[in-house]
């Protein structure tokens, strides 16, 4: 763990932070080893008891969060101690995986949750689960309007076979707009707390991995399939390890197999996406409620501060314009065929901006690029710095994408663009409509001019 990241992301200010704490829970942890000079303070003393044998307990809602790990607050969003896990890593951090290479604890207890969950899946009959379409509502939790109703919601219809990891990245984050691969994030299994996330992720939140569950399963191996069973359960979506963006996500359609497509439609939403980086649901949810009784003038200061932020870069109105209530289905659709019409992210390389003390110096977080690869940079003269992602032109796994034309995740039956080489259609027909509307202004130059 990088621990100068660490300290770039906390608002230390030198007053209101605890001091580190010298209690562990108490007897000797069934499976786990320590080195010497740790004796577990800091951890949750779910690390001491013996994860062959563990059963995470539900929460108020009885929904189990971020395998079961922590406690949970009465609003069902877990507990933890952000300080006492920095502290606990700042100590022992040239330890463990340094000196006589133990894994720290934590580690330990995590893989063998870990395995125990693929074990289970691999085993696992989904009864054809995911050649089905459903019918998904994606809500924000903590944001309610005055009915007690979900203030920002989607609802969406597409194919339960595909891949968690392409639900966030071409799905999930254009629908409800979200910036494509500027944060970490996760899926939990509310049914038994297993935690899914992006493999290799680079951002700067992945910092805070421990407070989100420590690790989890690579979310481009299973599908949405694989969280749910039946129409009424429900799946969380956290959104930036950082500020903490809870969603959540329920089945409320499973359409017979004869009479699903595959095809991603969004039915319907309302609200308007919170800005990036404004400071997670907790606090959006104090920000709405000032601005629900503010002034009109108060209101506008509020607007700009959401349209300020990159998520809403390219809004191009004024303020007075922005409603904070409403939801621009057109818009949706915009971002959500841009989305199917490109390549998976590369989370190796995700979106950062940087302030270069010497513009013309190379970038030491870009590391080897795979073939395909390439870094893009976008110059914000204003901030005085620029955005950098490590984008692919090449065409993803078959087994990890979904047809640009429509979003159905035809696997190995999947076709390739025979110009670009880039873009996959589950259909010759679908690959001809969307030649036309969309990948013409894509395609490569050498293929045009044939």
């Amino acid at each position: 763990m990088d621990i100068t990241k660490l300290f770039s992301t906390l608002p230390l200010t030198g007053e209101g932070i605890p001091p580190r704490s010298t209690t562990r829970p108490a007897g000797k942890p069934k499976f786990v080893k320590f080195l010497p000079g740790d004796n577990g303070e800091g951890m949750p003393e779910t690390f001491f008891e013996d994860p062959r044998t563990f059963k995470p307990k539900p929460g108020p809602h009885g929904q189990i969060q971020t395998w079961g790990i922590f406690p949970y607050h009465e609003d069902n969003v877990w507990d933890f101690d952000g300080f006492q896990m920095m502290y606990r890593t700042m100590a022992h951090q040239f330890s463990y995986d340094n000196r006589g290479g133990k894994p720290w604890p934590e580690k330990q207890f995590m893989d063998v949750l870990k395995d125990r969950k693929r074990e289970q899946l691999s085993k696992l009959d989904l009864a054809g689960l995911d050649k089905k379409d459903i019918v998904i509502k994606i809500h924000l939790k903590l944001l309610q309007d005055a009915n007690g109703d979900p203030r920002i919601w989607r609802r969406v219809r597409l194919s339960a076979g595909m891949k968690i990891g392409v639900f966030q990245d071409k799905v999930l984050s254009p629908v409800l707009n979200w910036v494509r691969n500027l944060h970490c994030y996760t899926f939990t299994d509310l049914r038994d707390g297993a935690v899914f996330g992006p493999q290799d992720a680079s951002a700067t939140d992945v910092v805070h991995i421990n407070q989100v569950g420590y690790d989890y399963l690579p979310d481009d191996k299973y599908m949405l399939a694989h969280l749910f069973s039946k129409v009424g359960d429900t799946f969380a979506h956290l959104y930036d390890y950082g500020d903490k963006w809870h969603h959540e996500i329920e089945i409320e359609k499973i359409f017979p197999l004869e009479e699903s497509y595959g095809r991603v439609q969004i039915l319907d939403g309302k609200g308007m996406c919170p800005g990036e980086n404004m400071r997670g649901s907790y606090r959006y949810q104090d920000f709405l409620k000032a601005y629900d009784t503010d002034s009109y003038t108060e209101q506008i200061k509020k607007r700009r501060e959401i349209l300020d932020c990159p998520n809403y870069k390219g809004f191009g109105k004024p303020p007075s314009l922005f409603d904070i209530d409403a939801f621009d289905i057109n818009q949706a659709n915009e971002r959500l065929i841009a989305a199917l019409s490109s390549p998976n992210s590369v989370r190796a390389g995700m979106k950062a901006f940087t302030m270069p003390i010497n513009p013309t110096a190379d970038d030491s977080r870009m590391g080897k690029l795979k073939k395909g690869q390439s870094i893009q940079r976008e110059w914000d003269y204003e901030s005085h710095g620029y955005w950098q992602e490590t984008t692919s032109n090449t065409k993803d796994k078959r087994s990890q994408s979904a047809c640009a034309a429509c979003g159905k995740p035809g696997g190995q039956d999947l076709k390739t663009c025979s110009g670009c080489r880039a873009i996959l259609y589950c259909s010759a027909e679908h690959q001809k409509v969307h030649w036309k509307d969309v990948h013409k202004k894509q395609c490569s130059r050498k293929y045009l001019k044939k």
